[in-house]
């Protein structure tokens, strides 16, 4: 999805992708850095024992 969506940055501001578990977090931060993201956020989010997060980046 990072990969497509440098494809589309002229088009969209902001892109998104929900991650359930914690340690896919560091392949899709080492692939925004080697595609060159200008700004990546991550958002915690917490229901009971579950933890999301949401990944936002743009170019």
């Amino acid at each position: 999805m990072i990969t497509e969506s440098k494809q589309f940055s002229r088009s969209c501001k902001w892109f998104t992708s929900l991650i359930s578990q914690k340690r896919t977090l560091d392949g899709c931060y080492k692939s925004l850095d080697y595609h060159k993201a200008a700004e990546v956020k991550t958002i915690t989010m917490s229901q009971g024992q579950k933890t999301s997060r949401i990944l936002v980046w743009r170019f």
